[in-house]
């Protein structure tokens, strides 16, 4: 008997990476996953063993991919006030293009979803230590104000990302003029890479060290 291709790993986890913001980990089936990757159903239990392991590759994949892109841009290559810069923009970038998962994954933690709440304890964490080092690193050097860490990032992750993240609430809503304009129109003032560039360097520049 033939071995199944190498490939259909590859094509479950991708349908279930485009099922997951609509499904969330708790609506996530696997008869429906495999329906959208037009693979057999059997072929689950020999790539996966079970809904639970491929739940945890599902998110994995989606988390590691954006943890490359946010490692790079917070190498040793520029003084930390740079490197959270950048850091700030490619968390604003993954919230925006991953704003409909991001709620998904919030509505399962809130409903105790065992697979949820575990991606959440295993991997927030390993981001959000890199921008409080960033943070400690500037207050050291004299480029931001000397403040308790949590206060810092939460008014630096609120700037940067939380907008994108309220996008994906409003068009999930289906709120037709918010803030009097249409969803499609406000879309690039939230989200755009300008928009976030934005964001990033006036929440920056409000917490930056004055001279007396």
């Amino acid at each position: 008997m033939p071995r199944p291709s190498r490939s259909t790993d590859k094509l479950l986890i991708s349908a279930g990476r485009k099922l997951l913001p609509e499904t969330g980990v708790s609506g996530l089936t696997l008869r429906r996953v495999a329906r959208s990757a037009k693979v057999n159903l059997g072929m689950f239990h020999y790539h996966f063993g079970s809904k639970r392991e491929f739940t945890r590759r599902v998110l994995r994949d989606i988390y590691e991919e954006f943890f490359q892109d946010f490692s790079m841009e917070t190498g040793a290559d520029a003084p930390p006030l740079e490197r959270l810069r950048r850091a700030l923009n490619a968390l604003a970038r993954f919230a925006r293009d991953n704003r409909k998962f991001i709620l998904a994954i919030v509505r399962d933690v809130l409903e105790e979803d065992k697979e949820a709440v575990e991606f959440a304890k295993a991997n927030i964490p390993r981001h959000m230590e890199i921008i409080a080092g960033l943070v400690r690193d500037c207050q050291r050097r004299g480029d931001l104000k000397e403040m308790p860490i949590p206060l810092v990032m939460s008014f630096l992750l609120g700037a940067a990302a939380m907008p994108n993240v309220a996008m994906g609430v409003i068009e999930r809503s289906g709120a037709r003029k918010p803030f009097g304009l249409a969803p499609s129109a406000l879309l690039p003032l939230f989200s755009s890479d300008k928009s976030i560039g934005l964001r990033v360097d006036l929440a920056l520049d409000a917490l930056a060290a004055r001279a007396p």
